[in-house]
């Protein structure tokens, strides 16, 4: 096994969703900068992961998050040829965000030559190993295929989903023994949606399921939404994998597994009983499973439900978390709550992203210090990386001035992120 040791100033645990706009806005901000990441690509959830809608940039009031996260965005439109959409236009009568959809190879593309030309080393297929302090330095032992790597870093940021870092230092960390349901993405075309009646449709679902042909969680909703639903979206984030723990291997195989398995019951049951999806084709599929929540951290402040929906304004906040809250569960599918006003914009806390008790490390992502309930609005995928991009600011704020990241003022990485796009914060 060839061991390769590296130095850099600030190190990126995981590049998905959080993580891939942490490293740009590190590496944009001239500290050297990696990001260790165990798949294949960069933006995790909405690339790899299959859920290819980030949401949301936008309120009906304005825009919530913009920087890095709408930039990578914008690029990837305009590769593909596509106009911005312009959300003032759209009126938000089922739903107070808005949905964006992304081209996951030229997204992901686009989110690679942003960092490499940031100047951020991007090591794929590697995993974190151990973590260990060494003075005022972290030493990352990280092993690939034919691979160990031990990467001396000043600060690192924890943006892998599962506080993989957090674990191994262990650092407190808040896991429920309740968790909502994971997901498995894929997509199905091909239906020809006049040959489909709802309510027909809604009784060949309840006699498939009496039946067991097809089983709860192949379609997410159960009874809360009409099973035509699941077809007007071919299939996509409709498929719940429940107990989804995706922090180990074995737990990871696993959701993959029974994943696949749904997908193709689903496939077969659509194709062969519904009229009109007799042609249908199963035209993707996400290289894996997912969770929507597994092990969060425990930092220096827990956001509550009440904190989130009163939108309270922290004195500390560095980006704002627009959404609704979005509670996938085994016995509804969904449960939804929404802000008493659409003009309520919640924001999220320094001392959230801050693991209690420690120093020179961040968490950005669905890891971030909060309730269950709470955290069912803040995982929104913008949010996720508006907080990436606030803490990539706080660790190349902390190298430059020679101090732990959780001594730098909020304020000043709120001012370090809106020079480079983000939204300002009211």
């Amino acid at each position: 096994m060839k061991i390769i040791n590296e130095k850099v100033d600030v190190l990126v645990a995981g590049g998905g969703t959080a993580g891939h706009v942490a490293a740009i806005q590190a590496g944009r901000a001239r500290v050297k900068t990696a990001v260790i990441e165990a798949g294949t690509m960069l933006g995790g959830t909405m690339t790899s992961g299959g859920v290819y809608m980030p949401n949301h940039y936008y309120s009906p009031q304005g825009p919530v998050v913009l920087g890095i996260a709408w930039e990578l965005y914008k690029t990837s439109m305009e590769i593909e040829g596509l106009p911005i959409p312009d959300y003032r236009k759209r009126r938000p009568v089922e739903n107070p965000g808005y949905y964006s959809y992304i081209n996951v190879p030229l997204y992901s593309a686009v989110a690679e030559a942003a960092a490499v030309k940031a100047g951020v080393n991007i090591h794929y297929h590697e995993f974190i190993g151990e973590v260990k302090p060494d003075g005022n330095v972290w030493e990352i032992t990280s092993f690939g295929r034919g691979i160990k790597r031990i990467t001396r870093a000043k600060e690192i940021i924890d943006c892998t989903g599962d506080c993989d870092v957090l674990r191994a230092l262990g650092l407190g960390v808040l896991r429920a023994k309740e968790r909502q349901p994971g997901a498995y993405q894929y997509k199905i075309e091909g239906i020809d949606y006049e040959q489909i009646w709802d309510e027909e449709v809604q009784i060949m679902y309840k006699e498939a399921m009496d039946k067991g042909t097809i089983k709860k969680g192949d379609y997410a909703y159960l009874d809360s939404l009409p099973f035509k639903y699941y077809l007007n979206h071919g299939g996509h984030n409709g498929t719940h994998v429940y107990d989804a723990d995706t922090s180990t291997a074995d737990g990871q195989t696993r959701v993959n597994i029974e994943g696949r398995e749904r997908m193709l019951r689903m496939y077969k049951f659509v194709r062969t009983s519904i009229p009109g999806c007799e042609r249908s084709v199963l035209k993707y599929m996400a290289s894996h499973g997912l969770a929507r929540e597994t092990y969060r951290t425990k930092g220096e402040y827990i956001i509550t439900k009440q904190d989130f929906l009163n939108a309270v304004n922290f004195e500390d906040k560095i980006c704002n978390a627009f959404n609704y809250i979005d509670m996938h569960n085994e016995k509804t599918g969904c449960d939804v709550y929404f802000h008493e006003s659409r003009e309520m914009v919640p924001v999220v806390p320094f001392r959230a992203l801050i693991p209690k008790g420690s120093s020179r490390i961040t968490v950005a992502g669905r890891i971030v210090s909060a309730d269950r309930v709470s955290l069912a609005g803040i995982r929104a995928q913008c949010t996720c990386m508006a907080m990436g991009q606030a803490m990539g600011a706080a660790a190349a704020l902390a190298i430059k001035k020679g101090v732990p990241s959780r001594e730098i003022d909020a304020k000043d990485i709120v001012a370090l992120t809106v020079e480079h796009g983000a939204c300002p914060i009211k």
